[in-house]
C-alpha cells in the first residue's frame, strides 16, 4: 500500500471514530481550553448590551437587521480555540 493511501485510510477511520463520539467524549480529548460557540453573543445580543442606555436607537436598529443579527457573531481572539467544526479562510488571491 502506498503511504498516501494509508494516510487516507487512517484519516477516514479517525473521522468515523469522531463522528460516533458524543460532545462530552470529544471534549475529553481536547488538548487545551476551548470557547464553546454558545458563549459568543450574537450580533443582536451584543447590540442590546451596548445600547441599553439608548433604548430609542436600539428599537430602531434591531428590526432592520434582525434576521442577520440573530445568526452572526463577532469574535475577537484566537479562533483556533473555538469549539467549531471548521475554520474557513475567505481571503482572495
Amino acid at each position: 500500500m502506498y503511504p498516501g493511501n494509508k494516510r487516507k485510510k487512517i484519516w477516514r477511520e479517525e473521522k468515523e471514530r469522531l463522528l460516533k463520539m458524543t460532545l462530552e467524549e470529544r471534549r475529553k480529548e481536547y488538548l487545551r481550553d476551548y470557547v464553546p460557540l454558545k458563549d459568543i453573543p450574537t450580533w443582536m445580543e451584543e447590540m442590546k448590551s451596548k445600547a441599553q442606555s439608548d433604548e430609542e436607537n436600539t428599537k430602531e436598529a434591531l428590526p432592520v437587521q434582525k434576521s442577520l443579527s440573530e445568526k452572526v457573531s463577532l469574535y475577537r481572539g484566537d479562533i483556533t480555540v473555538l469549539e467549531i467544526d471548521a475554520i474557513v479562510n475567505a481571503g482572495r488571491f
